[in-house]
């Protein structure tokens, strides 16, 4: 804090000023203007009096203000360019102080009234008015609306400079009126105020609502107006304007809703306002935007259907993104409707620039767990309400589903339908790499022949907003190729991990040595009911959506990250024993490990996978031929071998060799990782997973040894006929390990888990045996982990001993026991 001493001579200095000032107006005024060299050496006089007593000279000033700014506004009126100079330098002078009374600012914004009227020094009126309001709060009701009224005049002069430094001065005038009413708030208010009457609010008024205190009053003035500007009504206390555009409103809506939250949810007053003035508004002015369908024909009626206008509907969404995320817990029915526009905004027959822009508000969405629980406690969970979440799920995986859609001409056809939002050119690949120059292949996902660049990376738990940036574009702009696929894919990867954050909380990776059985997390049944609903509004969007992105994708952090999104939402699943959606994505996890086309009866049976993946199958007689191209086009060959056998298909099932790709060996390496470390809520779905690594192992020539491990073949024998590239010929013995590590991890199984395993196990061992019994070679893989399982858990034998006997007394009984000594 400053010192008396200090202020004294600050004080005195200001009155030096303010006499220099005032000689020069009395110099420049004497020939033409003789009354205000008159009333200057009068004002030079009084502060000469005020400075001689001894109290402090700007408590002195305060009062007398009224008087000394005289001078200077007739200074004003005079037009003079030179005295117009000194007199606004005197009044910014003594505002800068705090030296100005109530009636004193009054004299002053009706000095710069005047002064906006004629023209004259715009820069230096804008100016004042900041430093008049900023410094402290002598400016209110009436006099502070004339204040903003002329900043408002002023931005719509023709002077760009003008335009500009108006446009800033009014955002900073708005934000500092809201801001006195967090201060206001702070301090209790002495006099009691009237309860809040509903009627007067509705019928709108100049006069501020009784139940608020003074800069509440005027904020809620303000917040009225901008309301009823926007909505192209005359404002109530905003007297005088001439001219606002619906760009500049809807900036300055956004302002002070996404920066003064705390006075919305304060003051019921506020929150009214936002209810039946605000949300009304951002719906009738969507209108245009819900009308459009771009590639129809005109309709025949005379009035055509009005465009969506990029600017009004990029600040539309800006707010909608604002009163979802600050005001949710207000506009709870409000912001189902704005949540079920965000879908329809998806559809393919928006413009691209407008589905991307929903996109980016949706993705600034999916980052807010409690967000995302609020709208499944209070949309999907009801009776009669709109399935929300479900909707956001199914229209991020519609959207990208669309992407990949192409019509017969390539462009919008008069039915409608409509060319996908991008034209990018596939790198020419040949075996999964670029063909070239040592250039290194763009992320992208490729399908059916359309080539999707992943034009952005977004990093975990952030946004990222380009289109909802672009405030000063009146065009929209060219949407980047692959821009729109990229949102809807970090935004599907988003959803994945707040369901997640809900479901366990904030977790890290475990592995069973650090996840040994514990009791279960005691949850209360309405919660219970949360995380099944989370699950079942969501998971068959997500698999749809997530198996079509893992199939089309080229990249390999692109693959793993889909991956790691399966293994979550099938290990979720499981510890929710929801059985049908985890098999859903066990299933999906095996298929993608698989060659191509693979056919494994075990997987296509599933009757899940076809109830879930609406969109996007992965049948072996789709596109075979096409599909089987752009496999190995998407992902580099990295093996060749012979399918295995398997008992339900005839002799001969399988013609020739199938390839591996090194996106089937990192799915593999995925499958690993959730029977490793999720191997407790697997259930049935073991047989799923153990049948596709024991066909994955057969292909990749991996054959049991002492103590159940696998070993590869170092050179192709007749034992072995994989063809095996150098680069995953190394990855075979970490593979090996990962698989006697899934199964010495047994041990941290529970007894029920061992026994899904164990049976497993038996399973395929005895489909073995069918083979072995119609004179074809079987996989021994079971036999072979039957035996690691059974040596990790000697300590529980009880717990194994009765379904491995009785399963070895079985495979006694066939005449094929030689046969598998000898082997």
């Amino acid at each position: 804090m400053a010192s008396p001493l200090k202020d004294q001579t600050v004080a005195k200095k200001l009155v030096e000023n303010l006499q220099t000032d005032l000689r020069g107006l009395s110099a420049e005024a004497k020939k033409k203007h003789p009354n205000i060299k008159e009333i200057s050496e009068k004002i030079q006089l009084k502060l000469r009096t005020i400075t001689a007593k001894n109290e402090g000279i700007i408590a002195g000033l305060i009062p007398a203000s009224a008087e000394i700014v005289q001078p200077f506004v007739m200074g004003c009126d005079t037009k003079n360019p030179k005295i117009m100079q000194i007199c606004l330098g005197g009044v910014q002078r003594l505002i800068l102080h705090e030296a100005v009374s109530m009636t004193a600012a009054d004299s002053v914004i009706s000095m710069l009234w005047h002064l906006m009227e004629s023209g004259q020094e715009e820069l230096k009126v804008l100016q004042t008015a900041i430093i008049l309001i900023t410094t402290n709060s002598v400016v209110q009701h009436e006099s502070l609306a004339k204040a903003l009224v002329l900043c408002f005049r002023l931005h719509f002069t023709k002077d760009s400079t003008t335009i500009n430094t108006a446009a800033a001065t009014i955002k900073q005038l708005v934000s500092i009126v809201f801001e006195r009413v967090l201060s206001e708030d702070r301090v209790k208010s002495q006099a009691p105020l009237e309860q809040m009457k509903l009627e007067e609010l509705k019928i709108g008024s100049k006069t501020p609502p009784h139940s608020l205190q003074p800069c509440g009053g005027d904020a809620y003035l303000l917040f009225q107006d901008l309301c009823q500007l926007v909505n192209a009504d005359q404002p109530f206390w905003l007297v005088g304007m001439t001219e606002m555009t619906r760009t500049f409103g809807l900036e300055l809506l956004e302002a002070v809703l996404t920066s003064f939250p705390e006075i919305f949810h304060t003051h019921s007053e506020f929150s009214f306002l936002l209810k039946e003035r605000v949300c009304p508004l951002v719906i009738k002015l969507f209108s245009p935007s819900l009308k459009y369908r771009q590639g129809l024909p005109p309709p025949p009626s005379p009035a055509p259907v009005e465009k969506p206008f990029y600017p009004i509907v990029m600040r539309l969404l800006r707010i909608v993104s604002s009163l979802i995320k600050k005001y949710y817990s207000l506009l709870t029915t409000e912001c189902e409707i704005f949540l079920s526009l965000l879908v329809k905004f998806l559809d393919p027959e928006k413009p691209s620039w407008q589905r991307c822009l929903a996109l980016e508000v949706l993705h600034k969405l999916s980052i807010q767990p409690e967000l995302i629980r609020c709208f499944c406690q209070s949309y999907d969970m009801k009776q009669h309400s709109t399935k929300i979440f479900r909707d956001m799920v199914n229209g991020l995986g519609s959207y990208i589903q669309s992407q990949f859609m192409t019509t017969s001409t390539g462009q919008g056809s008069q039915s409608g339908n409509k060319a996908p939002d991008i034209q990018g050119t596939p790198p020419a690949l040949v075996g999964g790499m670029p063909v070239g120059g040592g250039v290194t292949p763009q992320a992208a996902f490729m399908y059916r022949g359309m080539w999707i660049p992943l034009a952005v990376t977004v990093p975990q738990g952030q946004t990222k907003s380009m289109l909802l940036e672009l405030l000063d574009r009146v065009d929209p702009p060219a949407v980047q190729d692959g821009y729109g696929m990229s949102l809807a894919f970090y935004s599907l990867l988003e959803l994945n991990r707040s369901v997640q954050s809900i479901i366990e909380g904030e977790t890290k990776d475990v592995t069973p040595e650090k996840n040994k059985p514990k009791a279960k997390k005691q949850i209360t049944e309405e919660e219970r009911k949360l995380q099944e609903e989370l699950i079942n509004s969501s998971w068959c969007g997500m698999l749809a959506a997530f198996s079509l992105l893992l199939d089309a994708s080229t990249d390999e952090s692109a693959t793993e990250a889909v991956l790691k999104a399966m293994k979550t939402y099938a290990n979720l699943c499981g510890q929710l024993e929801m059985t049908t959606p985890r098999d859903a994505f066990i299933t999906a996890l095996c298929k993608a490990s698989l060659p191509p086309h693979y056919t494994l009866t075990v997987l296509n049976s599933q009757s899940i996978a076809q109830s879930a993946q609406k969109g996007h199958q992965r049948f072996a007689s789709q596109d075979l031929q096409t599909q089987g191209s752009e496999a190995i086009e998407r992902s580099q060959v990295v093996a060749v071998g012979s399918p295995l056998p398997t008992a339900s298909l005839p002799v001969g099932a399988h013609q020739g060799p199938v390839m591996l790709t090194a996106k089937n060996i990192q799915c593999m390496r995925s499958l690993l990782s959730v029977a490793h470390c999720h191997g407790g809520i697997l259930g049935t779905a073991w047989h799923l997973v153990l049948t596709t690594l024991q066909h994955l192992v057969w292909i990749l020539g991996l054959k049991p040894s002492s103590g159940g491990t696998l070993k590869s073949s170092q050179n192709t024998t007749e034992s072995s006929n994989a063809v095996i590239t150098t680069a995953v010929m190394a990855d075979l013995p970490v593979l090996s390990a990962m698989l006697s590590r899934l199964f010495e991890s047994s041990q941290y199984l529970d007894d029920v888990a061992l026994h899904h395993l164990i049976d497993a196990l038996c399973k395929l061992s005895a489909e073995s045996m069918e083979l072995a019994f119609s004179n074809r070679e079987p996989s021994l893989f079971a036999v072979a982990k039957l035996l690691e399982t059974g040596l990790v858990n000697l300590s529980r034998v009880e717990v194994l001993w009765r379904p491995v006997t009785a399963h070895l007394l079985e495979v006694c009984a066939y005449k094929v026991l030689r046969f598998l000594i000898n082997l």
